[in-house]
C-alpha cells in the first residue's frame, strides 16, 4: 500500500460574493462571480487565473438555467495547479451546492463540472466526472482545471449570495 505523501484540501471560494440585481427597467438578472483560493497543507499550490463568467453567459443565453461547459465555454473559471513534476494525483469534488441569499430568502442552485488537462488547454481537457480520478502533473509540474456547471436562477432573487465549492487533491 503506497503512503499519501501530502493531502490537500482546497476551498475555493467560487461563490463567495455572488450579487444579483434586477435591472432599473426590469428587463433582466446580473450575476457577478469572483473567485480565490485558500490552501490547507504544503506541497500543492493552487492558483485562480479567472473568475466564472456567469454574467456573459446569462447574456448569451438569456435563461434561468445556465449552462457552462468546462472543456468549450470560454466562461469557464481557471485554475492552475503546480507541485511535483510528473507526480500522480487524485482529484475529487463536491458536485452540487444550494447558495443562499445572505439578505434572507432566495436560492441559487449549483451543479459543478470540472475538466482538467496537465497544459493550458483548454479544448484537450477531459471532464473529471468519477467520484475520484487519478491525473499526473505534467514535466513541469503542473495542472489546470477548468470550473463550470448548470446554475438554476429560477428562485433567484436580488441580493448577494455566499458559497464555496471545495476540491481535494492527494499525492499518490
Amino acid at each position: 500500500m503506497k503512503p499519501i505523501i501530502s493531502y490537500i484540501a482546497f476551498a475555493l471560494l467560487l461563490l463567495p460574493l455572488v450579487t444579483i440585481a434586477q435591472n432599473q427597467n426590469d428587463t433582466g438578472t446580473s450575476v457577478n462571480i469572483t473567485a480565490s483560493a485558500t490552501v490547507v497543507g504544503n506541497g500543492i499550490e493552487l492558483e485562480t487565473i479567472s473568475d466564472i463568467g456567469i454574467l456573459q453567459a446569462s447574456m448569451l443565453q438569456d435563461e434561468d438555467d445556465i449552462y457552462i461547459n468546462p472543456v468549450f465555454d470560454p466562461e469557464a473559471g481557471i485554475m492552475r495547479a503546480s507541485g511535483q513534476p510528473n507526480a500522480e494525483i487524485r482529484v475529487s469534488y463536491l458536485t452540487e451546492m444550494e447558495v443562499t441569499r445572505r439578505e434572507g430568502p432566495g436560492i441559487i442552485f449549483f451543479k459543478y463540472e470540472v475538466s482538467g488537462y496537465p497544459g493550458d488547454n483548454q479544448r484537450e481537457s477531459e471532464l473529471l466526472d468519477l467520484l475520484e480520478r487519478d491525473v499526473r502533473f505534467n514535466e513541469d509540474g503542473i495542472f489546470y482545471f477548468w470550473i463550470g456547471g448548470r446554475i438554476d436562477l429560477s428562485e433567484a432573487l436580488p441580493g448577494n449570495y455566499d458559497g464555496e465549492f471545495t476540491i481535494e487533491i492527494e499525492y499518490m
